[in-house]
């Protein structure tokens, strides 16, 4: 039977479970907030004083100012303020304040004292200690936001091709929780022919306080995103002790792997125990799935795949910006999916709820920290924002399933002896922290060259387990389409032992011309291409929408953009989307027989990009389903439709449609 799981598409909130140990409370909403263009906050003491009713109005959290009417360019500082009430109950107890991201600068203030600062990482979740500064009654919160361009930052001064949008991006919470608390709960999943095995890593707050032998676990695990919904496990479990970390290991049986057509999600939770008494509980979602490159191909649960993606640019919601709501984030989440996207990357880190999405629905994907452009020189101290920015996206994505890379950089000087240096040590600090996952570099310059002789090697793209490269040649490199084979032939000769994904590819308007039809037939030619190519393994597609960024061509808005997409910015799918959503599909409809009295469909497995092994897809005709049981790259089966049937969809086991096709 195929499964259908169709619980993610409706998803429009992260769920926080019912956590009987601790609050988790929105601090999202209602706040006063106030431009200080002219950087005089500090001066007037509005921390301790509260902002001037004059320049005060109420915004909605998430939010940024760059959306609004005459600040749509404004770079500077702004403030944001709260009030949070605490109870006499609740005194005694951890409060911190957890900030999904504050872009890109963030000065928090509490009661008048400064609790914490959070610099150069707008895109990253933190958390703030408030305990100190809290009392019982009312007490008030202030952010002072700062988006200005900065040496100081990732991404760095202007070099990125996104908005600058500046403010509290997105949610805010306040969790409570007893003194000793869980902070974080690592998992690495690993299968076998018997079942499968989790090492829990369980990072506690304030362990110091503890004697460790007092400290006991037990561990609760459940079905999610499953046609079934049992308890799987329930029991304590025996732990090791080092520094903050106590370790685990549990063992199941018949687990269900995770898979982009088969997402099955697990859910974890964690009660910590001490001297017998329950203090906390904490919960997340995993999924059992291995990562690997092998011989020139990624591997998803041991199978070789060749996959097509499609990259989404947030921040493009004209009314919201980078505040994007849950509900802007599933549109365009379901019109990547919609369009057989299963691979995808992000140039910087993303919210929770986008990740969420990806394992409940199906899209690999690699998050990457934001160096971009040539104008980023990586130095000392950019590189140690690239090791914050890699604890911060690690620590906090660790355990979906669907993030499969992290990314190092985009499109630097990638022959430059510095950089590569500098990301080499990227490289292998990511791999300490995860060594579960891949880590990539994404070069334009691995095969940006005029001569034929031209030497390719010391690309810092090799220094990933995967090369990506970002493919321009018809547009933004002057060549002329012809010449990409033997642009891509050279690449893979020079590097026979690494597998290659065409990480962007694609038609930028206004700046280069030809249209929706100029994208279409490029998208075509393109394809075939790669696909002609053994040694790559993966193409993603720039991009799904047309997007707001700082650096964009077109003015037709207030906030300029890059009309790049497939659908534009108002989500509106062009002819081209179309077109994608046909060479994207993992099944060709290879021939169609009608007679008096029936319709046979011969389907093949599509053995290009995209290809990779189709099974519980389904067809619907002619109110019938009709089960595509497996097919494999290369292999094709006839299958018979009722004969009235006026047009057939296949669907995959999730429920998204991959073709349509009229029969009349």
């Amino acid at each position: 039977m195929y499964k259908i799981f169709c619980v993610g598409l409706f998803i429009l909130s992260v769920s926080y479970p019912e956590q009987k140990l601790r609050e988790t409370i929105s601090l999202s909403g209602d706040w006063l907030f106030a431009i200080d263009s002219l950087n005089i906050g500090m001066q007037e003491n509005w921390q301790e004083k509260g902002l001037p009713n004059n320049k005060t109005r109420k915004v909605k959290v998430p939010h940024t100012w760059n959306v609004e009417p005459g600040f749509e360019m404004y770079a500077g500082k702004a403030w944001y303020q709260k009030q949070i009430e605490i109870s006499n109950s609740q005194i005694g107890k951890l409060f911190r304040i957890q900030f999904d991201a504050v872009y890109h600068d963030a000065a928090i203030f509490i009661n008048g004292k400064l609790a914490a600062e959070h610099i150069g990482s707008g895109y990253t979740r933190f958390f703030v200690d408030a305990t100190p500064y809290l009392h019982a009654g009312k007490n008030s919160l202030l952010v002072c936001a700062d988006n200005s361009y900065s040496s100081n930052n990732i991404p760095y001064l202007n070099s990125f091709d996104w908005p600058n949008d500046g403010g509290i991006i997105r949610n805010v919470f306040l969790v409570v929780t007893e003194k000793s608390a869980i902070q974080n709960v690592k998992i690495t999943s690993s299968m076998d022919e018997d079942g499968g095995m989790i090492n829990l890593n369980i990072k506690l707050l304030n362990a110091s306080l503890l004697n460790p032998s007092k400290v006991k676990f037990k561990a609760r695990i459940v079905e999610e995103n499953q046609t079934t919904s049992n308890q799987v496990f329930e029991d304590e479990i025996y732990t090791s002790f080092s520094g903050d970390i106590f370790s685990a290991k549990i063992s199941l049986q018949n687990i269900k792997k995770w898979h982009f057509d088969s997402p099955n999600l697990y859910r974890l939770f964690i009660t910590e125990i001490v001297e017998n008494v329950e203090v906390d509980e904490f919960s997340t979602v995993f999924g059992f799935r291995s990562i690997k490159v092998v011989n020139n191909r990624i591997t998803l649960n041991g199978e070789p795949l060749r996959l097509m993606g499609l990259e989404w640019m947030p921040g493009s919601t004209l009314l919201t910006g980078m505040s994007e709501s849950y509900i802007d984030m599933q549109n365009n989440l379901k019109l990547m999916k919609d369009v057989n996207c299963v691979f995808s990357r992000f140039h910087w880190q993303q919210d929770e709820y986008i990740f969420d999405w990806c394992d409940r629905n199906g899209i690999l994907v690699q998050e990457e920290i934001p160096y971009w452009g040539g104008a980023t020189l990586l130095n000392d101290t950019l590189l140690n924002l690239g090791y914050k920015h890699l604890n911060e996206m690690i620590d906090a994505h660790f355990n979906h399933p669907s993030i499969i890379a992290w990314g190092i950089g985009n499109e630097l000087q990638s022959h430059d002896t510095m950089n590569i240096e500098i990301l080499k040590k990227l490289y292998k600090y990511a791999k300490q922290l995860d060594d579960s996952r891949l880590v990539n570099y994404v070069s334009n310059q691995l095969g940006w060259h005029k001569f034929e002789n031209a030497n390719l090697l010391n690309d810092a793209s090799y220094i990933g387990d995967v090369m990506f490269f970002n493919e321009y040649y018809s547009t933004w490199f002057n060549e002329t389409l012809d010449r990409v084979p033997f642009h891509l032939k050279k690449i893979c000769e020079e590097y026979p032992d690494k597998p290659l994904v065409i990480s962007e590819w694609g038609l930028c308007e206004p700046f280069h011309k030809g249209g929706d039809s100029r994208r279409i037939k490029e998208m075509l030619n393109q394809i075939k291409m790669y696909s002609d190519e053994p040694n790559i393994t993966g193409a993603i597609y720039f991009c799904l929408n047309d997007y707001r960024t700082h650096v964009g061509e077109d003015k037709t808005y207030s906030y300029p953009q890059r009309v790049h997409g497939v659908v534009n910015i108002h989500l509106e799918p062009k002819a081209s989307y179309d077109t994608l959503k046909i060479i994207s599909s993992p099944i060709i409809v290879s021939e169609i027989i009608k007679t008096d009295n029936k319709i046979e469909l011969r389907l093949a497995g599509n053995t290009g990009i995209p290809s990779y092994t189709v099974e519980n897809y389904f067809i619907e005709a002619g109110g019938s389903k009709i089960l595509i049981d497996k097919l494999l790259p290369g292999q094709s089966n006839v299958y018979q439709v009722p004969k009235d049937s006026k047009e057939l969809i296949i669907r995959r086991p999730t429920g998204f449609e991959v073709l349509r096709v009229s029969l009349e």
